[in-house]
């Protein structure tokens, strides 16, 4: 089979040539407004979201699907840069509360504008009747594949 069969086989295989695309772009767009260090921004907004909150780093990790491990050093990389910074737990001072910094604030203010500027730019020319098919075709596609996840797996953020 040639891969252009499989291509036009595995439409799936398109969804991951658009989600590579559509990250490149954003680690473009990121680092073109000077936030190109910030590893994975999706921290920054589960930080926001907790504001206040004595998160461990078991609890973001699980959060977020990755190693307690790749938490520490990406809020160790994080703090370094100013983004984050951590304050001794109330009752317990082995627990640090991270929160943002306005540096981190401004650079999540940041991301939102890059991700707007990239979907924008990916539906760029979609009637408003398109957006609709295409948020309910992705809807459809997800309880599909929610519905084959083992019990373990149900709790993913996809």
């Amino acid at each position: 089979m040639t891969w252009k069969e499989v291509d036009d086989r595995m439409p799936g295989i398109a969804f991951q040539a658009v989600a590579r695309a559509r990250k490149q772009l954003m680690l473009t767009e990121l680092a073109a407004r000077g936030l190109g260090d910030l590893g994975n921004p999706v921290l920054l907004f589960l930080l926001r979201e907790r504001e206040g909150q004595v998160s461990s780093q078991r609890e973001l990790s699980d959060a977020l699907r990755v190693s307690p491990a790749s938490v520490a050093v990406s809020l160790k990389s994080l703090e370094r840069r100013g983004y984050v910074e951590k304050h001794p737990g109330q009752g317990d001072q082995r627990r640090k509360a991270v929160g943002l910094t306005d540096k981190g604030r401004a650079a999540l203010d940041g991301c939102v504008q890059v991700f707007a500027y990239v979907d924008q730019t990916m539906f760029e020319g979609f009637t408003p009747r398109e957006m609709e098919q295409v948020r309910a075709f992705q809807q459809r596609m997800l309880q599909n594949l929610r519905a084959c996840l083992p019990t373990e797996r149900m709790d993913c953020s996809c």
